[in-house]
Formats: structure tokens, sequence, C-alpha cells
């Protein structure tokens, strides 16, 4: 694998188990963490059912991260190319779509959710996938983190949608 960019993209998902572990900040030290408004407000949103809830810092976010507008006739080409995306949460959505329409060194982070994987991958964003665990490590981190943020994890989800496409 190439060397990590500096500029990553994320996901709730990515942020909220950054947070968890306590690898947030050393990640956001090493990386240029960027993201989408919808991404932002599903991190900081309160749940009303509490069990489980991992409160991110509102100004942690402010500081360390950089959200970007999403453009609508992003979300309408993504889904042109890869009609999965539309069954995705929102803040999914908008981030894959995002960075697909993008032209640059973009990477994205992954989630828990094997279906915004291979969405990823249907986009043509395969390449540009990277754990959460790969952005610790090169962070000095060494977290528990839950499975499907690990790098094992993610290569076994993107290789069956690879398989799947023969």
């Amino acid at each position: 694998m190439p060397p990590l960019p500096k500029v990553v993209y994320v996901d709730t998902n990515v942020i909220i188990e950054a947070v968890r572990t306590g690898c947030w900040k050393s990640i956001a030290q090493r990386f240029a963490i960027h993201t989408v408004a919808t991404v932002r407000d599903e991190a900081l949103k309160v749940p009303a059912e509490k069990s489980g809830y991992v409160p991110v810092d509102p100004p942690a976010i402010s500081r360390h991260v950089t959200v970007e507008t999403v453009n609508p006739a992003d979300i309408l080409s993504a889904s042109v190319r890869a009609s999965g995306i539309l069954a995705l949460d929102a803040g999914e959505r908008d981030l894959l779509a995002h960075v697909a329409a993008r032209h640059d060194a973009a990477w994205v982070v992954t989630t828990a959710d094997k279906a915004a994987v291979k969405t990823a991958c249907a986009l043509g964003l395969e390449s540009k996938l990277v754990s959460l665990e790969e952005l610790a490590e090169a962070s000095g981190s060494k977290p528990k983190l839950h499975e499907w943020h690990l790098k094992r994890w993610l290569s076994k989800v993107r290789s069956e949608f690879l398989l799947d496409q023969f």
C-alpha cells in the first residue's frame, strides 16, 4: 500500500470510534481531517436513547475537522454510478458522493457498514479506502478498535466486492 495521504475524509462511525478509543487526538495531529456537514451533524447529535452513546466534543470537531459542502449534483452523479448509495445513511451518502466527485488524492476512512464500503468500491474508490486502524497506527496509537475498523475487515469486504464483479 502507498504511504497514507495527509488529508483523510472521515464519516460519523470513524469519528465516534476514534473518540471512544482515545486515538482521536493523535490522528487529528497527524492528518488533516475533512468531512461533510451531514457527518459533522450526525457525530454531534445526542441520541434520545443514550445507551452506548459516545459524546463527541463540539470544539474538538471545530478545531480538527474541515467541513466541506456537498454539491447535490454530486449525489445525483454518484447515484447513477452506484445506485446503492441511496440506501446508505445520509452522512455516508454525502461523504462518498463528495469524495467520488473530487479529482485529487482524496481518501475515505471506512465504516462499520459493508454497504458503504461496497458503494465506495462501485464508485471507483476501492484503492482510496483506509481503515481507522491504519490511521491510528500511522499516528502512533494502538487502540482496541471494533473489528469493523481493522485492516483485515476492510480487506475482506473490499475483496468480496471485487470478487462479486466477476
